[in-house]
């Protein structure tokens, strides 16, 4: 009995142009990943860090790189998926960015960074030394 399968050039032809689609489709997708990482993100302001990171965790209106300020602490950061990060020397509950946002999650985050810096800046809060956004 013989069970290798022999594959035509219509075949061949199809899973070719199967694997031309599917590389259109990463190629997409990167670019539409790109394109919402430099988009502005929603700032939402909280009484203490703790507020926030539960706010984070069930609040529908805070999306992944939305920013978050935390006056009361000198805390400002941003939501990286489901965990807030702080960019600024104090974090309070946050998590704390430790690398360069260009090579913290391939870049992704980049935009959400540079306009909690801003803010931070703008409130005279500390950043943290390892954190570069420019």
């Amino acid at each position: 009995m013989n069970h290798l399968i022999d594959i035509n050039d219509d075949d061949a032809a199809d899973a070719e142009r199967a694997a031309c689609e599917l590389a259109e489709i990463d190629a997409h997708d990167a670019e539409l990943a790109a394109e919402d990482a430099a988009q502005p993100k929603a700032v939402h302001r909280f009484g203490d860090t703790w507020e926030a990171y539960d706010a984070t965790q069930c609040r529908d209106d805070i999306a992944d790189g939305d920013v978050l300020v935390i006056e009361s602490e000198q805390v400002v950061g941003f939501l990286v998926e489901a965990w807030p990060v702080a960019i600024t020397e104090a974090h309070g509950e946050f998590h704390r960015l430790t690398a360069s946002v260009q090579e913290f999650k391939d870049g992704r985050y980049v935009a959400s960074a540079e306009r909690a810096a801003e803010l931070a800046g703008e409130l005279g809060f500390p950043m943290r030394q390892s954190v570069q956004t420019a």
